[in-house]
């Protein structure tokens, strides 16, 4: 049996025409690599299992019972993987030649590294920040009503996204976009896959944390780039929209359950006490 380098894990619920331009982008990069892609599907009843059967038959396919959300679909798929690496990736991503090789590169040449993350551009060429330090408690607040435009919330929000980092070097970081997620098995074995206890948000920080907690480090690579045609479904609409939509109502009891799991826990690359990052 050959040994595969790199399990790519999609998790698929509301995105096939992404699905398919992510799968195609990795058709046309070529990597030259081993690699397997695993889709774990969330909404079987929708046709994505006939679209990859009849476009893409190379894939690995499996289902969900029912939608218990992101982190538990993507465990699903890594207890399928079989790669020395695992690569937590988002069905809305464009790969480009040479991607996947740099990252794994950069893993073999730094074992202490558990989870290394692209830059993530938006389609315009633009930085998307994808880096961040560990929220404060009213950094989903700031980022979700008008309080965000007061000094003081900015302050905090410029904090939360490292804009006062140079984002062209790569640098430790307290956690990553689970957009893309380049994990090195034998760690994420060793601290345990997503917690599926959040539905949707907080499992990428909540993964990251537990990286840095078992002394695997968290880095940010920017010499890879990849294009991420990304969306904040939940800040869609209006003030009132925003407070009523579902999946807000998901992100502010991920952020609940986020606090209290860690509260008044140090950092773990500071051994700062509380939540706050800043060393």
């Amino acid at each position: 049996m050959l040994t595969v380098d790199v399990s790519i894990i999609i998790v698929h619920t509301f995105e096939k025409r992404l699905v398919r331009q992510t799968l195609r982008s990795l058709r046309r990069a070529a990597p030259q690599i081993s690699f397997e892609v695993i889709i774990v599907d969330n909404r079987p009843f929708t046709g994505m299992h006939e679209i990859l059967k009849n476009e893409f038959p190379e894939v690995r396919y499996t289902a969900t019972d029912k939608n218990r959300g992101f982190g538990h679909a993507m465990n699903t798929g890594i207890k399928l993987a079989t790669g020395k690496y695992v690569l937590i990736f988002n069905p809305d991503i464009v790969v480009g030649v040479g991607s996947l090789e740099a990252l794994l590169t950069y893993m073999e040449a730094n074992p202490t590294v558990g989870i290394v993350g692209p830059r993530l551009n938006n389609p315009d060429g633009t930085l998307q920040f994808s880096c961040y330090r560990y929220h404060e408690l009213l950094i989903p607040a700031y980022r979700r009503t008008p309080l965000g435009r007061l000094p003081f919330a900015k302050r905090a929000i410029d904090n939360f996204l490292m804009t006062d980092v140079d984002h062209s070097l790569t640098q430790e970081v307290d956690w990553l976009m689970g957009s893309a997620l380049f994990t090195r098995r034998t760690a994420l074995d060793q601290v345990g896959p997503f917690d599926d206890r959040f539905f949707m948000y907080f499992e990428d920080t909540d993964l990251c944390r537990r990286f840095w907690q078992a002394s695997f480090k968290v880095v940010y690579h920017p010499v890879v780039s990849m294009v991420h045609y990304h969306r904040r479904a939940s800040s869609d609409g209006g003030l009132l929209c925003q407070l009523l939509a579902p999946l807000t109502r998901e992100h502010i009891k991920s952020a609940l359950r986020y606090f209290f799991k860690y509260r008044q826990q140090v950092n773990p690359r500071y051994g700062q006490p509380g939540i706050k990052t800043t060393p």
